[in-house]
C-alpha cells in the first residue's frame, strides 16, 4: 500500500514538472493557442450543458453549485485567450472571427458582461431560490450569445 502511495506521489510530481520539460517554442504556436482556447470554451459549454440538464429536471443531482463555480472560475480566464497570433489567418481551425481583433473594446465589454453574469449566477445558485437561479442562468446564456452571435463563425 505504501509503495502505491509513493508511486502516485512521484507520478504527481512528474506531472507538475511537465511544463518545464515541454519545449518552450511549442507554447506560442498558433495551433496550440487556438486548441487551448477551444478547450477552455468547450469546458464552459460542458458546464453550461450540465447546468441546463439540472435546471430542466433532466437529471436529479445536487451539482448546480460546483458547475456554477466552475463556469465563474473559467470565465475569469476568457479575456486572456485571444492572442494576436491565434486568428483564422494563423490557424484555420478556429471559429473566432477577425472582428475580435478589429473591435477589441466591444469584444472586451462583452467578455466583462459574461464574467459578471457568471459571478452573479454563482450568487443566484447560492440562494437556492429557483426563480433567481433560472433568471441567472438565462442572463448567463444571453451573455454567451452576446459574443457567439457577433464574434464566432457559425455555419
Amino acid at each position: 500500500m505504501a509503495s502505491v502511495r509513493l508511486t502516485l506521489a512521484l507520478a504527481g510530481l512528474m506531472l507538475l514538472n511537465l511544463p518545464a520539460v515541454a519545449p518552450a517554442q511549442e507554447a506560442g504556436k498558433p495551433k496550440n493557442l487556438v486548441e487551448y482556447r477551444q478547450a477552455v470554451m468547450s469546458s464552459l459549454g460542458g458546464h453550461a450543458g450540465a447546468v441546463s440538464a439540472i435546471v430542466k429536471g433532466q437529471v436529479d443531482v445536487d451539482h448546480l453549485l460546483p458547475h456554477a463555480r466552475a463556469i465563474a472560475a473559467t470565465a475569469a480566464t476568457v479575456d486572456d485567450i485571444w492572442w494576436d497570433n491565434s486568428t483564422y489567418e494563423d490557424y484555420e481551425k478556429t471559429d473566432a472571427l477577425p472582428k475580435i481583433w478589429q473591435q477589441p473594446d466591444d469584444f472586451q465589454e462583452r467578455i466583462d458582461k459574461f464574467q459578471t453574469a457568471a459571478k452573479d449566477f454563482v450568487d443566484a445558485v447560492e440562494t437556492g431560490e429557483r426563480g433567481r437561479i433560472i433568471q441567472g442562468f438565462k442572463t448567463l446564456g444571453n451573455s454567451c450569445g452576446g459574443c457567439h452571435d457577433n464574434y464566432r463563425y457559425e455555419e
